[in-house]
């Protein structure tokens, strides 16, 4: 399975599908909980037009771990979970996938754009950029995440750097002042 350049939304989904049968088959009976994050979540979420080479999932179970790379699932994501309001969980999007090993959700698209805008990674800015992700991006949601995120923060410096990357997203982007 690894080592394919780039997966569309079908594509991601049956490989979460695949990924589901083989957990399975190796822990029978058990149920388990993918959180799935970055520009493959907005692709599942359809709300991203463009293909990704992966997955990545927040808050992995270790039991998954080296199932997941076989998969194009990264868990390297934890290293930045101050990218992500601390309630996450409560603007999850269940993804109905059919799967019956592993319960995947999405965070939601506002939660992934926040976590975009931690990053200096040039993709990240220019996929909450695209056309399709602005039409469907709650303004008022984004707002509410970025209001959570300095319970998150790791250091002062790093959530700056967000503040100001959110600060000019809304001011070239964002709904204007009535």
């Amino acid at each position: 399975m690894s080592g394919s350049l780039e997966l569309g939304r079908e594509e991601l989904e049956d490989r979460l599908r695949e990924f589901d049968r083989a957990v399975s088959l190796l822990h029978p009976g058990r149920t388990f909980r993918l959180v799935l994050v970055g520009g493959g979540a907005m692709v599942l979420l359809g709300c991203l037009a463009r293909s990704t080479a992966d997955l990545d999932a927040l808050n992995v179970p270790s039991e998954l771990v080296s199932l997941m790379s076989q998969y194009d699932i990264n868990c390297r994501v934890t290293a930045y979970l101050d990218h992500f309001a601390y309630n996450l969980e409560d603007r999850l999007v269940p993804l109905d996938l059919g799967t019956t090993a592993v319960e995947c959700y999405s965070a939601s698209l506002e939660d992934v754009v926040a976590s975009k805008l931690y990053s200096e990674r040039d993709s990240d800015a220019q996929d909450v950029r695209r056309p399709e992700v602005l039409e469907m991006l709650d303004w008022a949601r984004l707002a509410e995440v970025a209001e959570e995120l300095p319970d998150s923060k790791m250091n002062d410096r790093r959530y700056g750097q967000f503040l100001h990357n959110y600060q000019e997203y809304r001011k070239e982007y964002g709904p204007c002042a009535s």
